[in-house]
């Protein structure tokens, strides 16, 4: 019994999308998708980065600071920030005119803007704190080997929120159109652990215990191809029907060749394979060229896909409308035609073909003039010359020939509209008014007319002849009687 009051139970514990599943026949939702393997393992090293920087921090912290700066070095942060500086500005003003719009017609570069705005901002901020403040926070690089080198700590900051966003963009291109909270949702094994080697490996410079600083850095080397290798399945999980696929994976593949290089400046400055001064103009200016022409490059990308989707979104009501007008047009209760330049026949509705029995595929193709009367013909042809022209010819009323049982011609009253467009789609479209049953009406008016006409005439004489004759017979008469009588009939002629 236990076991059935539980099985009812479960059968009960239906949830609110289940229940609404089975009344509308869809699937309930499953849920958010669980991490691929390469998600995962960027999850798992970036805690045991953070737990391992946490734990090298709390038992030897970080080293001496630098007693003196390269002031060459410093130069270089000036030029970066004077470099820095127009393109921010320029793109934060394109950001501020375009964002009502953006905003309105929900386009995804304006999402791609403000990373860009933000990337900005950022190497603004530290090449300017570097700059003005003889190189902010500067720590001793306690791993290099040779002469002693300093560690830009404000650089590790600035990289810590640049690098995340710098991918972030990347892989936003590739987001086709899932929303932006779903993409973030997916990329954030890849940005945290991003986020963790950059703290890792500044951490592995500047701590005093050698064995610690090693193993931090070899860490955060590590979680860096973890990353790659959930960068290649984000590539992969890409739609392969988006559009200018190939070019995105190339800016991804690009920002991941960039990475390899700066780790390799990383390791050939550790080993002394770099001075430091070259070491830092690299950082500097790929920090404002390399890493800043990406990001411009996938706005403007970005800022097409959403024109270009503008454009279809346009071209799809575009062509919706021609279907409403193409059935607004068949299914009209008035006869409508329309005819090309040479004056054949291009459209034929389905009201025009039910009242004049010829159908479309007879009529199209064929001039126009040879369907209707001879009466009509040159009326017609004034009014389509008069149209062609750009003048207003207003109505004019013509007489079509007809197919149908009783071979009576079709009247119609027509309004002709030019529809202008690249030769030779430029059509006239008549719109009719059928005066047909209007036609007949006026016909039987006119016979009934002329049989008055003629009823009258044919009584008029007798009646006529009965009063003069009555008349005189009353004058003659000498019984009253008689008189009243005969004043009877005339009256009655009368």
């Amino acid at each position: 019994q236990e076991l059935c009051a539980m099985s009812e139970q479960k059968k009960a514990m239906l949830t609110d999308a289940q229940r609404a599943a089975k009344v509308t026949g869809t699937p309930p939702d499953p849920g958010p998708k669980p991490y691929p393997l390469a998600a995962r393992v960027c999850l798992w090293f970036s805690w045991a980065q953070i737990v391992a920087s946490i734990v090298v921090w709390w038992i030897y912290g970080a080293g001496e600071l630098m007693e003196e700066v390269d002031q060459e070095e410093i130069k270089h942060y000036h030029n970066a920030k004077v470099m820095l500086l127009p393109a921010m500005l320029l793109e934060s003003c394109y950001l501020l005119s375009s964002q009502n719009h953006m905003n309105r017609l929900k386009l995804q570069g304006s999402e791609m803007s403000y990373l860009v705005v933000l990337e900005y901002c950022v190497k603004m901020a530290y090449y300017s704190t570097m700059a003005h403040f003889n190189g902010g926070i500067v720590h001793k690089n306690l791993r290099a080997w040779g002469p002693l080198r300093g560690c830009y700590t404000v650089r590790y900051i600035g990289w810590s929120i640049a690098v995340p966003n710098l991918l972030t963009m990347n892989n936003f291109a590739l987001a086709g159109k899932i929303s932006f909270h779903d993409f973030v949702v997916r990329l954030f094994p890849n940005l945290f652990v991003t986020w963790a080697y950059i703290v890792a490996s500044w951490l592995g410079e500047v701590t005093p215990d050698p064995f610690a600083g090693w193993f931090l850095v070899i860490l955060s080397f590590v979680a860096y191809l973890a990353a790659i290798w959930d960068q290649i399945d984000l590539i992969l999980e890409a739609d392969p029907h988006l559009r200018s696929r190939e070019f995105k994976i190339g800016v991804v593949v690009l920002k991941e060749v960039v990475f390899f290089v700066y780790g390799l400046v990383y390791l050939f400055g550790v080993a002394n394979w770099m001075s430091s001064l070259a070491e830092q103009v690299f950082y500097t200016y790929g920090d404002v060229m390399l890493k800043v022409m990406q990001a411009s490059i996938l706005v403007v990308v970005r800022n097409w896909e959403d024109l270009a989707e503008l454009q279809h979104a346009m071209e799809r009501k575009v062509e919706a409308g021609k279907e409403d007008m193409s059935r607004l047009f068949r299914r009209a209760k008035a006869p409508i035609f329309a005819i090309s330049q040479e004056g054949f026949v291009v459209a034929w509705n389905d009201h025009l073909a039910r009242v004049s029995g010829i159908r479309e595929s007879d009529a199209c193709g064929k001039s126009i003039l040879a369907l209707i009367q001879d009466g009509s013909k040159e009326n017609l042809k004034l009014a389509i010359e008069a149209s062609w022209s750009g003048i207003s010819s207003g109505a004019v009323e013509v007489s079509m020939r007809s197919q149908v049982e009783d071979g009576q011609p079709v009247q119609m009253l027509l309004t002709l509209i030019l529809q202008r467009g690249s030769y030779p789609t430029s059509t006239i479209t008549a719109i009719g008014q059928d005066l047909t049953e209007l036609a007949a009406m006026k016909a039987m008016q006119e016979q009934k007319a002329r049989f008055t006409a003629v009823l009258g005439h044919e009584l008029r004489s007798p009646l006529h002849g009965i009063m003069g004759l009555s008349g005189s017979m009353i004058e003659s008469a000498q019984d009253q009687m008689q008189k009243r009588q005969l004043g009877m009939i005339k009256g009655c002629a009368a």
